[in-house]
């Protein structure tokens, strides 16, 4: 199922990945201001994939979505399965009186009892508009309860600006918090985004630097490029990891996304993964396409193609 995950635009999940990340540049910036639907009032959501086998396009997911006036309440996933629509996955979210989500909980479908399990949970605490406290949770059984397992403390400069996120994971030994990671975030200019980001991890009581990440952005202020360093203990050197190189249209939509990682034996960058998107007039993608770079032919190669329409068919 990584793939579902991977292909739903719309719908964005409070992810734990980085609990099991140890060093830059494998480890991403939290990141909590990422849109959770593309198509904004669109109540289903359809994604077809090309089949290179029958030459056509097939039903691959839909999302189906809920409203309160323009925030989202309810948004869920079916994938389509032996000629059917299966379900897969739910978020539900719930909002302050200004509008702020406070909830995102995250369920799975369980076949086996055709009921909604849940499985993670994200509350979001704030100070005005401010937010400064994430809490990430996991469904246990056969307790049936909530259990700690991930929080984010934010902090910011006097320019209002996020320059600091404390990642700390919950020891259900001690039941005590125990420090895991920051990001420190650095400035060129005020009021605009970080440049340079640095990461640290808690090693021996303290805090370690492993990595850093430094940014360029384009006058929209959208990310063009980003290199992602791991810092070498040994010989107190930067040692590039991975170049993310980002591009857009006019309008200022993401049109082609590469990744690259750098090549020691060779001392250059050597492409990755890449993916290509086209929009409509309102902004919302239509299609993706995605590649992986073949190192022996030095091309890339078609990996998936996909499709994205409020239709039911193409």
């Amino acid at each position: 199922m990584k793939t579902i995950n991977k292909i739903m635009i719309g719908l964005v999940l409070a992810t734990l990945a980085i609990v099991n990340v140890n060093a830059q540049p494998k480890s991403e910036i939290p990141d909590d201001n990422k849109p959770k639907m593309n198509w904004s009032g669109a109540d289903t959501l359809f994604t077809f994939q090309f089949n290179t086998e029958t030459n056509s396009w097939l039903y691959f997911q839909r999302e189906i979505r809920r409203f309160d006036n323009e925030n989202p309440i309810e948004n869920f996933v079916q994938i389509w399965e032996n000629q059917k629509w299966i379900n897969y996955l739910r978020v539900n979210y719930s909002y302050d009186e200004n509008g702020n989500e406070i909830e995102e909980i995250t369920q799975d479908w369980d076949s086996s009892t055709n009921t909604w399990v849940n499985a993670q949970l994200k509350t979001s605490s704030y100070n005005g508009r401010q937010k400064e406290e994430i809490l990430f949770q996991q469904w246990k059984k056969p307790t049936n309860e909530w259990f700690n397992i991930m929080k984010y403390l934010i902090k910011y400069n006097l320019e209002g600006e996020k320059n600091e996120i404390a990642i700390s994971l919950f020891n259900g030994v001690t039941k005590n918090w125990d420090n895991h990671k920051r990001f420190l975030m650095d400035f060129d200019l005020p009021y605009g985004p970080p440049t340079t980001v640095v990461a640290e991890s808690w090693y021996s009581n303290n805090w370690k630097t492993d990595g850093k990440y430094e940014i360029l952005y384009n006058w929209r202020g959208k990310k063009t490029n980003e290199v992602r360093y791991t810092w070498n203990q040994g010989k107190h050197i930067w040692m590039e990891g991975i170049m993310l190189e980002m591009a857009y249209d006019k309008s200022g939509n993401q049109t082609e996304y590469v990744e690259k990682k750098f090549d020691y034996a060779n001392n250059n960058w050597m492409n990755f993964n890449k993916f290509s998107a086209a929009y409509n007039e309102e902004g919302n993608m239509i299609e993706k396409t995605e590649y992986k770079w073949d190192r022996i032919t030095s091309q890339w190669n078609l990996s998936g193609q996909f499709k994205f329409t409020t239709d039911t068919k193409i």
